[in-house]
């Protein structure tokens, strides 16, 4: 994990090295994006290892990793919204003497999924810091946290993985190669993509290439077997969106074989370039794709949009 952060996360591997090695640590941290997980274990464990930083091999690291240090107390308001109640134990709870003898710690991810009762709550906390007490906190959208706690927290980014990191995590857990590239452009951590490759996402695979096989050799079956293969099993709006973002990435394959460029469907290669479709259409039948991912969004019927498209492409 050490060596992940440095690589990965330099900004944040560096500020807190510095911080810890001064000891000059704030009393809470606030840590923005989709990709917290490793960041934040390896916080905790630094304000509890006795090594400047996170050794990742003590007794008490370990605890940490496997949600088995006494002394901390997690909520994650994606689960369940933070509410005044969940402050009001956190303060309660360390009140009493310490479990493990060391530092306490209160973990709050998805911070911004709080009630504003809730939040004034913590924001008291925030105000009078009680020594060997640690606040550390995630937050995917920083601009619903309110302005006055966002000033008493360390603010640091957190970058997405690289596709690079991605694939090759995916490929070392045995998920085929083309799997692992499309889950690299449709996710932005590797949770996130192991969380997506399930039945659905293996359908939609499948799916994705009989759409392109109708649209440009069948075209008279195209709506039928969506609306029979597709639209019969999924209809619900994210599904619908997943498909469309994997379908975008097929077609712009079609237009990588025309220009000998490395694909991510790289099973269905012989297909690509049997496909005879001038660069202009396809690019205008990408944009109609990405349109309707767009109009999606909005409350339009899905099936009627999906209609929509099949007809304008």
């Amino acid at each position: 994990m050490r060596e992940y952060l440095k690589k990965n996360q330099p900004i944040f591997y560096n500020l807190i090295n510095n911080e810890f090695s001064q000891e000059k640590i704030p009393h809470a941290f606030l840590l923005v994006g989709n990709n917290t997980e490793k960041p934040l274990n390896f916080l905790a464990m630094s304000l509890i290892c006795d090594e400047t930083l996170a050794c990742m091999k003590c007794n008490d690291c370990r605890k940490v990793l496997e949600n088995k240090y006494g002394d901390i107390l997690k909520f994650n308001g994606k689960d369940i919204s933070i509410k005044k109640g969940d402050i009001e134990l956190i303060q309660n709870t360390f009140k009493k003497s310490s479990l493990e003898g060391k530092v306490k710690i209160y973990i709050i991810e998805n911070i911004e999924y709080s009630t504003k009762e809730a939040m004034n709550t913590l924001l008291k906390m925030l105000e009078e810091p009680e020594e060997g007490i640690y606040a550390l906190f995630t937050a995917q959208n920083i601009n619903r946290v309110l302005p006055t706690i966002l000033s008493r927290c360390q603010i640091i980014d957190i970058k997405p993985d690289s596709k690079e990191i991605i694939v090759k995590q995916l490929k070392n857990e045995n998920i085929p190669d083309d799997v692992a590239n499309i889950l690299s452009f449709l996710t932005v951590d590797i949770n996130e993509a192991r969380e997506l490759y399930d039945e659905r996402f293996e359908f939609m695979q499948v799916q994705v290439i009989n759409f392109i096989e109708d649209l440009y050799f069948k075209r008279n079956n195209l709506i039928i077997n969506t609306q029979t293969n597709l639209l019969k099993k999924y209809k619900e709006r994210n599904d619908i969106k997943l498909f469309l973002n994997m379908l975008v990435l097929a077609m712009k394959d079609v237009f990588h074989v025309k220009h000998q460029q490395k694909i991510l469907y790289s099973k269905n290669i012989d297909l690509f370039k049997t496909i005879d479709v001038s660069v202009e259409n396809l690019i205008k039948q990408i944009e109609l794709v990405l349109e309707t991912i767009y109009v999606i969004e909005s409350n339009a019927n899905v099936a009627l949009l999906m209609d929509s498209l099949m007809y304008r492409l």
